[in-house]
């Protein structure tokens, strides 16, 4: 009889820890003490990895603020050249490797990131002459 008691008690315990455990992370996430689930991840393909390198470019580029309440746009032209390289490797290894849906969306997100990149470093260079009181449009056609 002693054999069951001592069950009893291991199981009471195991049940006490388990709803320690409950209470532990409903305190951490109160969402969840809310009732409100977590969004599910989105699912891993080659579309989203693509999609996720582009976000990070577009955010280097200060065309996608950091934060939603941002005033100011923060532009890292050396890390958006590093995004847009690395889709470029992304695409080298890949070659040969992509259905037709794949390898169009990465040629456009590319291509696209490219000439965003080219017009914000054409601003920033600009920016940067104004700064130096160089006016950066002088001697380039008829004046008006």
């Amino acid at each position: 009889m002693s054999d069951d008691s001592s069950k009893v008690i291991i199981d009471e315990d195991w049940k006490a820890q388990v709803e320690r455990e409950k209470r532990e992370a409903a305190e951490k996430a109160p969402e969840a003490e809310a009732g409100q689930v977590p969004p599910a991840p989105e699912e891993v393909s080659f579309s989203a990895v693509v999609s996720m390198l582009s976000m990070q470019t577009m955010m280097a580029l200060g065309m996608l603020a950091q934060q939603q309440d941002q005033e100011e746009i923060a532009v890292d032209l050396n890390g958006a050249k590093y995004m847009i390289d690395m889709l470029m490797v992304l695409r080298d290894k890949t070659k040969g490797n992509l259905d037709p849906k794949e390898k169009g969306y990465l040629t456009q997100a590319l291509s696209d990131l490219q000439q965003a990149f080219v017009v914000r470093s054409q601003q920033v260079q600009e920016n940067a002459m104004r700064g130096a009181g160089i006016d950066p449009h002088a001697g380039l056609g008829p004046e008006a």
